[in-house]
C-alpha cells in the first residue's frame, strides 16, 4: 500500500533533512513524501530540491501555519492513507511498515493512527501517544514523561485522536469529514487543530488506534523560542475555544464555561485589543461551524466525551 506523507515546514532547514533522510530510509518503499515549505527564508526549498528530488515540494511563498500546509498536502497527495510527521522529528526504519500493517488490520471504522513518539534526545522516555480529552476542553498528550514501554508491546490499542506531529489519516474520513475551507480547520493555524479534527472525526463515527512499532524521535523545541509566549498563550486559548464550540456539548459547553470566560481574560492579557477581535471573529466563526459539524454527528457529543474522558 502507498503511505503518503506530508510535512509542513517553516525555517527549519536542518531538521527537516534529518526528517526527510530518515524517510529516505525507511523498510517500506512505497512512500509519496510531500514537503510543504511555508515560505521559508533558510533555504528549505532550495535544499529538499537540491538534496531530495524525488520529494514533492510545494511552495507556499507564506507562513500558511501547520493546518493549511497539511491541507496542501493532503490535497496534493494520493495515498488511501496520509501520515503527518512534524519537520523536527526522525521516523524509525521501521515506522512506515508498522503503520501500513496497522492500516490492514483495523476495523473500517478506524480513520485515525498514532505513532508512538519519543524524545530524540531523552529515546527511553514518552513525548506522545496520542491524544486524551481532558475535563477542561483541551488535549492532553497521553503517557508525556512517562518511560518507553516494553519493546515486545505491539498490540494496537484505541485512543481518543492523534496528535497531529506522528498521526495517519484514512483518506476515506479526511473527505467525510472535511469542512468547507479544509480538512484541519486552517484559523486554528497551529495547536488544538489535530484535537479538532479528531473530535470531529469522533462525532461521525470513526475511531483511533495506537500503534506502539511505528515510533518518531522528536527534536521538541517548542514554540515559545520561535514565535514569544504572549503569542503562545493567545492562540492556544483562541483555539481551546474554537474546537469546544464546534464539537461540544452544551452540557460541556455550560460545565467548562467558569475556565472558558477565564481564557478570554487571558487572551484580552497577552493579545490586547486585537486578540479579543481575533476571539471575536473566532466565535462567529465556529458558531456556523459547528452547525455544518451537526450534520456529520453519528455518535451523540455527550457520549464522544464520555468516551475522551474515559481513556485518560
Amino acid at each position: 500500500m502507498r503511505l503518503s506523507v506530508v510535512i509542513v515546514n517553516w525555517n527549519s532547514r536542518e531538521h527537516l533533512r534529518d526528517c526527510l533522510a530518515s524517510l529516505g530510509a525507511q523498510s517500506h518503499r512505497d512512500l509519496e513524501i510531500v514537503v510543504v515549505d511555508n515560505g521559508s527564508s533558510d533555504g528549505s526549498a532550495e535544499m529538499v530540491a537540491g538534496v531530495f528530488p524525488a520529494v514533492r515540494l510545494i511552495r507556499s511563498g507564506e507562513n500558511l501555519g501547520f493546518a493549511e500546509g497539511c491541507n496542501r498536502g493532503f490535497a496534493a497527495s494520493t495515498g488511501p492513507w496520509i501520515a503527518t510527521v512534524n519537520n523536527d522529528a526522525v521516523a524509525e526504519p521501521d515506522w512506515a511498515a508498522r503503520l501500513v500493517e496497522a492500516a490492514a488490520l483495523v476495523p473500517p471504522d478506524c480513520g485515525m493512527l498514532q505513532s508512538l513518539m519519543l524524545y530524540r534526545d531523552r529515546p527511553t522516555i514518552v513525548n506522545s501517544a496520542g491524544l486524551d480529552l481532558n475535563p477542561r476542553g483541551s488535549g492532553d498528550d497521553r503517557w508525556i514523561g512517562r518511560p518507553r514501554p516494553p519493546l515486545d508491546d505491539d498490540r494496537l490499542q484505541e485512543i481518543f485522536c492523534p496528535t497531529g506531529g506522528a498521526a495517519a489519516y484514512r483518506r476515506e474520513m479526511l473527505e467525510a469529514i472535511r469542512l468547507d475551507d479544509g480538512y484541519f480547520d486552517p484559523q486554528h493555524f497551529m495547536y488544538s487543530e489535530d484535537l479538532d479534527l479528531g473530535w470531529r472525526a469522533r462525532l461521525a463515527g470513526w475511531t483511533a488506534y495506537y500503534v506502539p512499532g511505528a515510533v518518531v524521535l522528536h527534536t521538541w523545541h517548542g514554540s515559545v523560542e520561535r514565535h514569544g509566549a504572549s503569542w503562545l498563550k493567545t492562540i492556544a486559548a483562541i483555539n481551546r475555544m474554537r474546537t469546544l464550540l464546534k464539537n461540544a456539548s452544551v452540557a460541556f459547553l455550560l460545565r467548562t464555561a467558569p475556565l472558558s470566560f477565564a481564557y478570554v481574560f487571558l487572551i484580552v492579557r497577552h493579545g490586547g485589543l486585537g486578540g479579543l477581535r481575533r476571539f471575536a471573529g473566532a466565535f462567529r466563526h465556529s458558531l456556523r461551524q459547528r452547525s455544518f459539524v451537526a450534520t456529520l454527528v453519528r455518535v451523540p457529543r455527550r457520549e464522544v466525551e464520555r468516551i475522551g474522558l474515559r481513556r485518560q
